[in-house]
């Protein structure tokens, strides 16, 4: 019976301590590599972004609004898909930089940004209307705060206490999204108009490296090799959900 005992003990031991979650540490290190790489769209037909009416606030916000779900290209490239080392445990310090979006002409300015946990995130309202910041944890997940901005130059400030996808919506003008994804390292980027993107000053190392884009979903290459001094070029190809 004590043998029984002392061995759910210890299953129990391990089952906990394989939850524990080691925090990214900043380590010092020279001469580090790059990964440089291109987003592409590969399906048979590209997803296309709309143009629909706004009703309301037409004064300020237009009479139109363009969706910013893909931003492929015609050659399939595709802009704001953020590319991330997946679980790396070290390397260079994390930015200490604001987070700031805009609310302007009734749409969050950029549309899709990083963040970096520890630091500060700034919404503000630019328009000379009321807007909300509406936030919520991953898409269409649970409110974290929902706050009025009633009038240009209202503002509201925060701080990144956690990691993940935060999705940012107007309870005014349904029409608006934007994304901040938290990172508690530094080894991220957004991809350009182009779909490129560049991980500067990696560790040597084996690393997986995943995409994120909003309406596509995820994608990863892994057994990616740094070296020292060097480049590696990678290409990470989205078919659509």
């Amino acid at each position: 019976m004590k043998k029984a005992i002392l061995s759910i003990s210890i299953w129990a031991l391990f089952f906990c301590l394989a939850r524990v979650s080691f925090a990214y540490e900043t380590i010092p290190f020279r001469n580090g590599g790059n990964i440089e790489g291109l987003v592409e769209f590969v399906g048979n037909v590209i997803p296309k972004d709309k143009t629909f009416t706004i009703s309301s606030d037409v004064k300020y916000c237009g009479k139109e609004h363009r969706t910013e779900k893909y931003l492929i290209n015609a050659k399939g490239q595709i802009k704001n898909v953020i590319v991330y080392l997946k679980d790396i445990k070290a390397g260079k310090a994390a930015p200490q930089e604001t987070v700031a979006v805009i609310d302007s002409k009734c749409t969050f300015v950029p549309h899709v940004m990083i963040g970096f946990k520890g630091n500060k995130f700034v919404l503000k309202n630019e328009d000379p209307v009321l807007h909300t910041g509406h936030i919520y944890s991953h898409i269409h997940g649970k409110t974290m705060f929902n706050i009025a901005l009633p009038e240009k130059g209202s503002e509201i400030t925060k701080t990144l206490t956690k990691t993940g996808l935060m999705e940012l919506e107007c309870d005014c003008h349904p029409w608006m999204e934007g994304f901040v994804y938290i990172f508690d390292h530094p080894y991220v980027t957004i991809t350009d108009e182009n779909g490129r993107f560049v991980i500067n000053d990696v560790p040597p190392g084996v690393y997986t490296v995943e995409a994120w884009h909003e309406s596509l979903g995820t994608k990863s290459i892994s057994e990616v090799a740094v070296q020292s001094g060097k480049t590696v070029a990678i290409k990470l190809e989205f078919t659509g959900k």
